[in-house]
């Protein structure tokens, strides 16, 4: 009877196209949304992205977002370097400044300041020049992304940041936050150079423990300074998310849009799919007549959408890949990201999509008399 199921199904290959079309769109534009919204969550983690030495972050009890933070004062770092359990604890500054471009253009740029001596921070990967060289004075090191946007600039020219002159040493690759400016690197000493001097200059203290299992202990002796929250990488992300979900319409947005393509993929699913077993009614009234059970009828409806259901599911996953790949490949501004996660509950919402879409067709299957086979 499965057979027969089958020979139905692709017996139609106009239906049977648009019913897998109709599934593929629904399932592309879950997998599409859902990775450009994941992709804007991880990018929103800002430097958290790029720093993967220290152990624990440590900022100011009230921030909310990476990227906003109230500046911390050596006083503090000095405090953080006593607590016991603590290897090594080192400033980090993110900031902001403006260069001016030879044509008369500005460009807002986020520069990073790591320490001169130990380079806690430093870009994830070198593309052109020497680390060492940022030790100089007024180096910085671009991300190459920036490059088109600063005029492609060279290994020696020199840039106005903020009114002073830098240097550029070396080119680098890493993920930019969520603002998407351009990136820079520099050391802490040459970012308080090129930024407006301050009381307190600290963006955040970065902590290395002497041992994984020292971690706690030190993130509660952080904690107990009362001035200072120490938090995890994993910890600080989560924090910049939830700030990004409540306080941005972007979580809203991205759920409409996901939620009215589940919507589209179901109500045109439902349509052609119930217009093809009507189509059918004949022949399963014969397999009625025949004396089939309702029971397996519900089977071979079952087994139809089901076929349909997952043709469609790989069509639309395979479309929201290449949108992915393409995407980085072309160093686009949105990195998305596609994790078997969202891949099961693109599925999940699948399988509900094509079960609504079998239950009115069930109804006209189970009431169809065997007699109709004999009528004209």
């Amino acid at each position: 009877m499965l057979a027969i199921a089958v020979k139905m199904l692709f017996g139609d290959r106009t239906k049977y196209t648009i019913l897998v079309l109709g599934i593929a769109f629904a399932t592309l534009l879950i997998n599409q949304q859902g990775a450009i919204f994941l992709g804007l969550l991880v990018r929103a983690t800002g430097p958290l992205q790029n720093v993967h030495q220290p152990d624990l972050w440590v900022a100011d009890p009230g921030v909310r977002f990476i990227a906003e933070y109230r500046p911390l004062s050596d006083q503090k770092l000095n405090r953080v370097r006593s607590v016991p359990g603590v290897s090594w604890a080192e400033p980090l500054i993110n900031n902001w400044a403006v260069v001016e471009l030879p044509d008369g253009r500005f460009e807002k740029v986020n520069i990073i300041g790591m320490p001169r001596t130990s380079m806690v921070g430093r870009p994830p990967e070198i593309i052109a020049g020497r680390i060492d060289d940022l030790r100089a004075p007024g180096a910085v090191m671009i991300e190459e992304s920036s490059l088109e946007r600063l005029g492609h600039v060279k290994i020696g020219d020199t840039l106005r940041l903020n009114d002073h002159r830098a240097v550029v040493v070396g080119f680098c690759k890493a993920k930019k936050g969520f603002e998407s400016n351009l990136l820079m690197y520099a050391t802490y000493d040459n970012v308080l150079e090129f930024t407006p001097a301050q009381r307190r200059n600290i963006s955040y203290i970065v902590v290395k423990c002497q041992s994984a299992e020292d971690i706690p202990a030190v993130q509660r002796g952080i904690n107990e300074l009362g001035d200072v929250r120490a938090f995890t990488r994993d910890q600080f992300a989560l924090r910049t998310i939830d700030f990004i979900l409540r306080e941005t319409g972007i979580g809203v947005n991205f759920g409409i849009t996901i939620v009215l393509g589940f919507i589209v993929g179901v109500l045109l699913s439902a349509a052609v799919f119930y217009q093809f077993v009507t189509e059918n009614l004949r022949q399963f009234a014969v397999l009625k007549a025949l004396g089939l059970t309702g029971r397996r009828l519900t089977v071979m409806v079952l087994v139809q959408a089901l076929i349909v259901g997952l043709i469609g599911f790989g069509v639309g996953v395979g479309g929201a890949s290449v949108f992915t790949i393409a995407t980085r490949k072309a160093s686009a501004e949105l990195d998305a990201m596609l994790p078997w996660q969202l891949l099961a509950v693109s599925l999940a919402a699948m399988l509900v999509c094509i079960l609504l879409a079998s239950v009115l067709s069930l109804r006209r299957v189970l009431r169809v008399p065997p007699g109709l086979v004999f009528s004209g």
